[in-house]
């Protein structure tokens, strides 16, 4: 694969993250002209932490970052912040140092402080974000909209997971992982939520658990429950692999050893394109440089999916 190849490759992912940023912005009050409203349920921590990669290359979304840094921080939780840092590129600890400064600037909150240590504010345009609560009706903005009711809390990020399951069941393993939560405190949030019966508890073991999401759209008023996708790990893989396809190692080597290089980073990162039940090149079925073509392949569905469910 020669180089122009791999660029075309890195840009047409970039583009498409940066599309599916620009859509779901709109759920946390940015005043974003883009062509649709988000679809699925926007992960607000997974949105901010892409956000803060791409704004070396889009300057408009650095206006929404410093907007909502000063209207819509209470929406956040620091917690998951700091555990969906260890799945992004390494300086991603330094951009988030910065956005914590923005916060911490505006109000005293001392969560934001620690994070932010001795991080200087960065710079962007006010007024490019309103409130929140302006677009809380729509689906995409579901997770929101039961913060801004029920406070930042496991419960009820939990609840929001598992409508976005659409009647599907799912463990605490699977709540903790696609949340980021400790298993404990999730197990703990599950076991309250079926008690109040929110959620229904099942028989087996390990206990899994499911939301009634037709009932709780005629509450919410939605048409019908917005689908949940795990986008702090589709958004934390799509940036490894964009910095890996930019790699100056990777230019003027050897096909051979190019395929060799791809084929080790999707063993070790490709986990989420099997969570979104996208295709994983297997090295057994593409030998040698023949890896290439396949692991292209991966590459463009993955930038299709972004792009399409956002």
């Amino acid at each position: 694969m020669s180089e122009p190849r791999f660029a075309k490759l890195a840009h047409q992912l970039r583009e498409a993250t940066a599309g599916a940023a620009w859509i779901q912005w709109q759920a946390l009050g940015g005043q974003a002209a883009a062509p649709r409203a988000p679809q699925a349920i926007v992960d607000p921590e997974a949105l901010v932490l892409v956000s803060l990669w791409l704004v070396d290359h889009q300057p408009r979304v650095r206006d929404f970052v410093a907007g909502f840094a000063e209207v819509g921080s209470r929406l956040l939780s620091v917690q998951r912040l700091k555990r969906a840092l260890q799945l992004f590129p390494s300086d991603s600890g330094e951009r988030m140092a910065g956005f914590a400064a923005q916060v911490a600037s505006h109000g005293k909150d001392p969560r934001w402080k620690l994070l932010a240590g001795d991080a200087e504010t960065a710079a962007g345009r006010p007024g490019k974000v309103g409130p929140a609560s302006t677009r809380l009706a729509e689906p995409g903005s579901l997770m929101l909209r039961l913060r801004t009711a029920f406070g930042v809390d496991v419960r009820t990020d939990t609840l929001a997971y598992l409508l976005g399951r659409r009647g599907a069941w799912a463990d605490v393993k699977d709540i903790a992982d696609s949340l980021l939560y400790a298993k404990y405190s999730v197990r703990l949030a599950c076991e309250a939520l079926a008690d109040a019966r929110f959620v229904t508890a099942g028989p087996d073991r390990p206990v899994r658990y499911y939301v009634e999401h037709r009932r709780w759209s005629t509450v919410l008023d939605l048409p019908d429950a917005p689908s949940w996708y795990p986008w702090v790990h589709v958004y934390s893989f799509g940036l490894r692999l964009e910095e890996w396809l930019r790699q100056p190692k990777l230019h003027g080597t050897s096909p051979a050893l190019q395929a060799s290089l791809a084929r080790e980073f999707m063993i070790e990162h490709g986990r989420p394109l099997t969570q979104l039940q996208l295709e994983v090149p297997d090295h057994r079925d593409h030998l040698g440089e023949a890896y290439l073509p396949a692991f292209e392949a991966a590459v463009k569905m993955l930038a299709s999916w972004i792009a399409e469910h956002a």
